[in-house]
């Protein structure tokens, strides 16, 4: 069981990953920036940072592991 969990651990990363990025694709196609309101801007800047900050804690979460 833990040799099947190593071995796809980075889907447990990328599967997300590319949901946000579908997500974050769909509501910029449909014009979410066009209104060049600040609001929209920061929402879609802070969603970013927070998608990156949890990328990278997953990562590190699974780099602290593996050296056990």
């Amino acid at each position: 069981m833990k040799s099947n969990l190593k071995r796809l651990r980075f889907l447990l990363i990328l599967i997300p990953l590319g949901l946000f990025i579908r997500f974050i694709d769909l509501e910029v196609s449909d014009g979410f920036l066009a209104t060049n309101e600040t609001v929209d801007h920061y929402k879609y800047m802070l969603g970013l940072v927070a998608a990156v900050a949890l990328l990278l804690s997953a990562v590190l979460y699974f780099e602290k592991n593996t050296e056990k």
